[in-house]
This record gives C-alpha cells, structure tokens and sequence, in this order.
C-alpha cells in the first residue's frame, strides 16, 4: 500500500423519495392565505395609486423640510409667530435643498384688539437682516371692533420698501354671521389700505372662504390654506399664496412650520413687494 492520504469512497444514500402528503398545505391555511390576500389587496391598490397620482400632481417628498413640495413653483415661503420661539434667521436664510429655498416670511404681529406677538419684533430685525423679505399679519377675532383691531396693527407695523403687504389672518367665526364677519372684515380692510396704500391680502382656508368670503372680495389678493397634498386649493378665485403643509422641518426653527408657495414666477413675486 502506497503511503499517504487516503479516500475512503463510502456510498452515498440515495435522496429520500418527495412526500407531497408531508409538504401539502393544510385547507384551513389556505382560507388563512386567501382572507390575507383579501385584506391586504385594497391596501396595496390604495398605495400604488396614491404613489402614482402624487407622480402625477409633480410632488417631490423633501427628506430636509420631512414634506411633499410641488414641483412647479418658484418662490418658497414660510409663516411664522411667538411659537417658534427665538429664529435663527441666518440658518433659515441658508437653506437652500435642491433649489428650493426660503424666499420670504409672513410673521404675526398682532390679534384683536390688545395682544401683541412677543417675538414680532425680533423676528422683524433678524429676518430683515438676514436678507429675508418679510410681511406681517394680523389675527382677526371677528368678534372684536374692526376699527381697534385696525388700530393696533397699525401702531405696531412699520411697512419698508421690499416688504410684502399686510395681511389679515381670518379662520374662525367666533360665533358670528357671516353678514357680521364681512361687515367687519370690509373695515379692516379699508382702514388698513388707506393707512398703508397697499391692498391687504386675505388669509383664510378653503371652507371659511366658501362658507363665508367667497364672491365678497374679490378685488383682494387671498393666501389659502389647504393640506390635501394631491391636489391644489379649489375656490373661484386665483389664490396668490399656498399653505400646503403646517409640518415643515427648516433649519434654524425649532418645531414644525408652516410651509407656503407663491402663485406666480420670481419676477412677478418681486412685483408684489412695497415699491
């Protein structure tokens, strides 16, 4: 015998003969498989075609604002108040993911007749400084006289050249007639433009303008607020501003902001702006 390694050839087993008995699927797991398939289906149908129409409406989900954005729009903004506490306005400024930017910021000043907000005037100095264009509105209580409310909002904002124009911030009823709430609204409208000489712009959302706006103000620029991401706001009138998300993630803002478009092209936002 040779020396060294060896191999010792021992016969392989022949593979076990299939059992399709063992391996056959029980009849109460098939009912189980075919109710899953049941549930799940709408499920799966609902997701495919919500992906497919966002595709459609051009909408990009952002990871850095954590929101879906249409596609189609140049200017970007925000709205802010006392609730996002103290701003860093430079950080804001710098944010700029994917060429959306944020080109402009609406800070509240004022509501009713007496309050103030806290941080409107920091925010003023720091936005301006940063090389945000700002606008300031107003909180509308339509329960309250027009002419007081009127009154503060113009002892508190100071209107600079590049600024966009006042606004004025109505959503609730506050037990009111919609004959009451015109009324009122028309008042602070007017004192308003000949105080400023500026055209005020409308703040409201899509069921407060139907129920009670809608066909009375016309000659007034209106920013709509409407979070149904698939589709813009539906009213019979062009909007000039969108609030589309109240969720948005910007830099240098602690908590979630409210997240605007502008409808219209660069140039024409510039339009807009306090000559």
């Amino acid at each position: 015998m040779r020396k060294g390694f060896f191999i010792e050839k021992t016969p392989i087993p022949l593979a076990k003969k299939y059992n399709k008995a063992k391996y056959k699927v029980k009849p109460q797991t098939k009912k189980w498989l075919k109710l899953l398939l049941i549930v799940l289906s709408p499920i799966l149908l609902y997701v495919c075609y919500y992906a497919y129409k966002e595709f459609k409406a051009g909408l990009i989900k952002y990871k850095a604002f954590g929101i879906y954005i249409p596609d189609h729009y140049e200017v970007h903004g925000i709205d802010v108040s006392r609730y996002q506490q103290i701003i860093n306005w430079k950080s804001v400024k710098d944010m700029n993911i994917e060429g959306v930017s944020i080109d402009f910021a609406f800070l509240k000043a004022t509501q009713g007749t007496q309050t103030i907000d806290l941080q409107y005037f920091q925010n003023r100095i720091r936005a301006r400084k940063a090389d945000v264009p700002v606008g300031a509105y107003h909180f509308f209580v339509a329960s309250k006289d027009p002419v007081q409310q009127a009154d503060i909002f113009s002892k508190v904002v100071q209107i600079k050249r590049g600024d966009l124009p006042p606004v004025v911030d109505i959503e609730k009823e506050y037990h009111q007639s919609s004959v009451k709430i015109r009324k009122n609204l028309k008042t602070w409208l007017r004192l308003i433009e000949r105080r400023y000489e500026v055209k005020p712009i409308i703040y409201t959302n899509v069921d407060f303008y139907k129920n009670h706006l809608e066909g009375y103000f016309d000659s007034y620029p209106v920013w709509i607020a409407h979070y149904t991401k698939l589709r813009e706001p539906n009213i019979n009138k062009d909007w000039t501003f969108w609030q589309l998300s109240e969720e948005a993630t910007i830099n240098g803002i602690k908590g979630k902001v409210d997240f605007n478009v502008f409808n219209g092209s660069k140039e024409e936002f510039e339009e807009l702006k306090i000559k």
